[in-house]
């Protein structure tokens, strides 16, 4: 369980350096001293919480290069991360399929009256949208999927089944998402990144939804590691988990919540039950469809 550890190291050192780290950038963006006057442009950023998200993001991405030392990974490719030559049509079709699986969910919201459609956006707006959409679909996806699958999932396979690894990966996945309560911290000193640590926790008491969120973000994730495992590389689950963005972007930009339940969820697309057997079926079709490949280099070998 040797590379189990080092992932568990590594994820508490992550959030211990990001609690230490966070309070000095603060401190040196909103200090005086001209030494520190190069910062003055982040100062319209007041909100803790983004700074402490950011160390938490950098660290974890910087990171990868200790876990990777440590763990004695020998080349990209053991993270998935294999020439492209060749992988682009597992590319698009991970973005179709990703495209589709939240696109079904949000026309079906539509036809139920769950959602209702926006007043008509300006052109500069659709812009915006689709160069912050876009950017955010490519950075995010190449980001998680190198860290939770690529690393994590790739070394948890080293000790475990893969499914289990899987399944781990993905509770860590959806455990991170719910790290998102921004609350108004106003006096920042040398600790605060621990003190405030317990506010930036999802408020689970007062979301009736959050179960079917978290449930929901576990069979993504093991979505990703099925497919990671079935591909031998990253590039499906980055174009699977690009399109889940743009796609979930644009349904938060196109339509608004009509009504709210435990069916159809809040605002996130993918919060309400109504999720859960569509990726269920996406599920168990890439790991029957896997045991299938399986059997059959098997039988050829026999």
């Amino acid at each position: 369980m040797r590379n189990t550890l080092a992932i568990f190291i590594y994820i508490i050192g992550v959030f211990i350096g990001a609690a230490i780290i966070s309070p000095i950038i603060w401190m040196g963006v909103f200090s005086d001293a001209p030494l520190l006057s190069f910062l003055n442009f982040l100062e319209s950023h007041d909100d803790f919480h983004r700074y402490y998200n950011r160390c938490l993001m950098l660290l974890a991405i910087s990171g990868l290069w200790i876990l990777w030392r440590t763990t004695r990974i020998k080349s990209w490719g053991e993270l998935g991360w294999v020439k492209p030559s060749g992988n682009g049509p597992i590319i698009v079709q991970g973005i179709f399929i990703g495209l589709a699986s939240v696109t079904s969910i949000a026309v079906l919201s539509i036809i139920f009256d769950a959602r209702e459609f926006r007043p008509d956006a300006q052109l500069a707006t659709w812009i915006t949208h689709w160069i912050n959409t876009l950017l955010a679909a490519l950075l995010v996806g190449i980001i998680e999927e190198t860290i939770f699958r690529g690393m994590l999932f790739s070394l948890l396979k080293r000790d475990m089944d893969w499914r289990i690894a899987a399944i781990t990966s993905a509770v860590i996945f959806s455990s991170v998402h719910f790290i998102d309560q921004r609350p108004s911290v106003t006096e920042i000193s040398w600790t605060s990144g621990f003190t405030a640590f317990p506010e930036f926790i999802h408020d689970f008491a007062n979301d009736p939804f959050w179960i079917a969120h978290f449930a929901n973000l576990v069979l993504a994730g093991f979505i990703l590691a099925a497919v990671t495992q079935r591909t031998g590389n990253l590039y499906c689950a980055i174009g699977i988990h690009a399109g889940w963005i743009i796609a979930i972007k644009t349904n938060g930009f196109l339509t608004k919540p009509a009504n709210f339940n435990l069916l159809w969820g809040d605002n996130k697309t993918i919060d309400g039950w109504i999720a859960t057997p569509l990726l269920t079926l996406i599920l168990y079709y890439i790991i029957i469809s896997d045991d299938k490949q399986s059997s059959q280099k098997i039988d050829t070998l026999d």
